[in-house]
Order: structure tokens, then sequence, then C-alpha cells
């Protein structure tokens, strides 16, 4: 705006027509801009949304390997109890043949 000495100088309006044009004008290209800008804030929306999914889907695959490790070590340790304990209980137990023979000594 312009001033002389000082003061502001507020111009009458000749053309009201063009001002309205100008206010359009403005408005529209604000418009474009913000409309522009809401389009990039929906293109990081929907990358992020992909990268999210990707991430859901191999939590999902860890999750189930860790689980299927936890059952097959769970299901190693049971059948390795199971062959100490049967191992065990075969060298415990004495054979007829053990038995027979002690017994003879005894009647001896």
């Amino acid at each position: 705006m312009r001033t002389i000495n000082g003061k502001l100088i507020i111009q009458e309006i000749h053309d009201p027509d063009n001002v309205e044009k100008q206010i359009m004008k403005f408005s529209q290209q604000q418009n474009e801009k913000y409309h522009q800008e809401l389009n990039n804030i929906q293109n990081h929306l929907s990358k992020l949304d992909k990268r999210c999914i990707l991430l859901e889907e191999a939590i999902a695959r860890q999750f189930i390997q860790f689980l299927i490790i936890n059952i097959c070590g769970v299901i190693g340790l049971f059948f390795l109890w199971f062959w100490f304990n049967a191992n065990h209980q075969e060298g415990n137990q004495p054979t007829k043949q053990s038995t027979q023979a002690t017994v003879q000594q005894l009647q001896k």
C-alpha cells in the first residue's frame, strides 16, 4: 500500500469486479495448494500403511517360527527324557541270567 508522509493512502476501488476476480483467483490458488498438500499426505499415509502391513506380516512369520521352534524343543526334550529314563531303567533291572546266577550262589 502506498504512503505519503508516513500516512497510509487508501485507494478507492474503481472496479469491484476486478477485485472479486483477484479474490477468486487467490482462493483457487490456495485451494490448489491445499489439495496438493492433501494428496502428498495421502501418498505418505498409503506408503506408511503398506509398511505397517509388511511389518505385521513379518512379525506374524517370526511368531510362527518362534512357536514351531519352541514346540520342537519341548518335543525333543520329552524324547530325550524318555530315552534316558528308558536307558536308566534297563541298566537298573537285573537280567534273568544274572538273577539265576545270584540265586545259585546263595544256595551254595
